[in-house]
């Protein structure tokens, strides 16, 4: 008897590329699809590329915020009307080493050059210096962790792009030590994940604001915390005060009536409302560095992501922690300090502490599906979501919705400005 294989899902994973303050500049969108457990593309490359645009609404919001969406453009793509129809102001398309003999192809791009689309190559193995692709790319990608050729090939294919004017793109970046290579090698752009992780800072200890907002977000953990409570550790910040009370009377949360204090705010929100922004708010105050949104925006995604995949599995009574997990997730990287440090000011169960410091368990799984995705390690999703159990077609119905939810959530808080240094050139 012949098995049908239990999933078969569409996936697009946004991988943000920062410029050289940390700020967020585009994003890689990667299609593909995951059966049996194996890596599976589509034969028709028209296809594959529409799939990439239409399956993720992260896609819109990108250009919404006018950060680029980096999409692969296979060279039959190109010789179609396709990127004309996504627009410049939105796609930035990565070409590959297609056939350089083709003057169609070459066309092609010239064509979408004159269109005002930017271009940017992505160079798998040494082209000569004068490939007409130089002339027709504005982006050059280079892979940081498995450059063509070891460091010293690296140096000189930077140099001689360097000089051509083009700008450079380190895809790759895995730690902070990688980041630091490629800004010396001449690289402004980088996608990665460095920024996810830690930064070792000396002596680096829980400043007094840190403790005021660890405090309120460990308020934040409970279940529903007790309403005096709740608007006492709100009303002793001003600036959290402040922007309740602007929140709540924005067009995003739509009260009937006007709110004219804390109290009130609590009371007409209600808990379910008002606490996930709480949650995300306080998170943003205590990172006030460059990288910070990116990463609340991950935080944020991770934690309705669990949610939803709770719900979607009959384990709504573990859908709270679970959101819990997945928005305390990156701490580490948002702090800059251990996730052990970080727990000691949060009063979470222990099985709960174990998951976040990455310890086996039964939260290691949730962790480790949400990874497999953002490292579009399809494969590993894939045995993840047979382990968790998980209906068929409900990781990419929640990592989609919760990619919304996310945007929305995000797009409701304002730009920290205090972590914003001069915007990139680029």
């Amino acid at each position: 008897m012949n098995l049908q294989p239990l999933y078969e899902m569409l996936f697009v994973a946004r991988q943000p590329v920062l410029d050289s303050s940390l700020n967020t500049w585009g994003y890689f969108h990667y299609y593909r699809r995951c059966m049996d457990h194996t890596y599976s593309e589509f034969s028709d490359p028209v296809q594959a590329t529409i799939s990439v645009i239409q399956c993720l609404p992260a896609c819109m919001e990108t250009c919404e915020r006018k950060h680029k969406a980096l999409i692969h453009l296979p060279g039959p793509v190109a010789l179609t009307t396709v990127p004309k129809a996504l627009g410049p102001g939105c796609v930035l398309p990565v070409i590959a080493h297609d056939d350089l003999t083709n003057a169609a192809y070459l066309d092609a791009l010239r064509t979408l050059r004159a269109d005002g689309f930017l271009l940017a190559l992505d160079l798998t193995e040494p082209l000569p210096t004068d490939s007409p692709l130089f002339d027709l790319v504005d982006i050059v990608i280079l892979d940081l962790r498995e450059p063509t050729g070891g460091l010293k090939s690296l140096t000189a294919t930077t140099g001689s792009l360097v000089k051509k004017g083009l700008t450079l793109l380190a895809k790759r970046v895995e730690s902070h030590e990688s980041e630091r290579l490629a800004r010396s090698l001449g690289f402004t752009l980088f996608a990665g994940h460095f920024f996810r992780e830690p930064q070792t800072l000396v002596q680096r200890k829980v400043s007094a604001a840190e403790t005021t907002r660890l405090n309120l977000l460990n308020l934040l953990s409970q279940q529903e915390p007790p309403t005096d409570q709740l608007v006492a550790a709100i009303e002793s910040d001003a600036s959290v005060s402040y922007r309740v009370l602007s929140m709540l009377n924005s067009a995003h949360f739509g009260l009937l009536k006007r709110v004219t204090s804390v109290r009130q705010a609590v009371l007409l929100a209600g808990w379910t409302n008002l606490c996930a922004w709480l949650r995300v708010m306080v998170m943003g105050d205590m990172t006030p560095s460059t990288k910070a949104r990116e990463l609340l925006h991950l935080s944020a995604q991770r934690a309705k992501f669990f949610e939803l995949l709770a719900v979607a599995s009959n384990r709504r009574e573990q859908a709270e922690s679970l959101f819990l997990l997945g928005l305390f997730s990156l701490l580490p990287a948002m702090l800059d300090m251990p996730m052990e440090t970080v727990l000691e000011k949060l009063a979470l169960d222990e099985e709960m502490c174990r998951g976040l410091c990455g310890q086996p368990g039964p939260y290691a799984p949730w962790l480790g599906i949400a990874q497999a995705i953002e490292d579009t390690r399809w494969d590993v999703m894939a045995q993840y979501a047979l382990e968790l159990a998980l209906p068929t077609g409900s990781v990419a119905d929640a990592y989609n919705a919760s990619f919304q939810w996310a945007d929305k959530l995000l797009s409701a808080l304002p730009v920290n400005d205090r972590g914003k240094s001069e915007n990139s050139r680029h």
